[in-house]
């Protein structure tokens, strides 16, 4: 009893550090002029090591935050529960054991999410017109040079920007989890995947 509630105390601190995560991951990107996002770190951080429930709640908190100044935001709340859903399911089947794997099938799946639904759902808000969002920025170009369709240009910049974002939150989120030490890891709900990976690392080396 005693174990199980202080995981849950450490489940529960992991959630604000993982919304200020994201807000200081998006507002380095913002400062910067980074062509990327960097917004979701922390959600994928703590569902991968926590659940589904905490990514999801880290995700949301974070998407109701920025949509107190861009209230825009709160509509692609639906983006931030899938990547967390998707996180965590990762961490499970240890996706995010290999480095290569994360890059390419996490960065592949997160990038649909934020960036093929992150398009349709920027498109419904602004009513068939292209958002005010970085990727707007290659959308209009690519729409002058080819003539393709508003929707799918706007589908093309958004996929392409977050195919770049979502390889460096991958890389990053692969960083802290093989970084973590076993004493945290044996708190924490999904751990157990790590702890066992740095099991079998030291028996190779061995």
């Amino acid at each position: 009893m005693a174990s199980t509630k202080k995981m849950s105390n450490l489940v529960i601190m992991l959630i604000p550090i993982g919304v200020a995560i994201n807000f200081i991951g998006g507002q380095i990107a913002i400062l910067l002029k980074l062509p990327v996002y960097l917004d979701c770190i922390g959600t994928m951080a703590v569902a991968a090591l926590a659940g589904p429930i905490p990514g999801v709640i880290v995700g949301v908190i974070s998407n109701i935050l920025n949509s107190i100044t861009a209230p825009i935001y709160l509509f692609y709340a639906i983006c931030s529960i899938l990547i967390a859903l998707a996180a965590a399911y990762f961490s499970k089947n240890g996706t995010f054991l290999s480095f290569g794997k994360s890059i390419t099938l996490g960065t592949l799946v997160f990038s649909l999410i934020g960036g093929v639904l992150g398009a349709c759902i920027t498109w419904i808000i602004f009513g068939g017109e292209f958002g005010t969002n970085t990727a707007a920025m290659f959308a209009v170009p690519l729409y002058n040079a080819t003539g393709m369709s508003k929707f799918i240009c706007e589908v093309i910049a958004e996929w392409i920007m977050d195919l770049v974002d979502k390889a460096v939150t991958v890389a990053i989120v692969y960083g802290v989890l093989k970084s973590m030490p076993v004493r945290t890891l044996s708190k924490l709900p999904l751990g157990d995947v790590y702890i066992q990976s740095k099991k079998d690392a030291k028996a190779s080396a061995e």
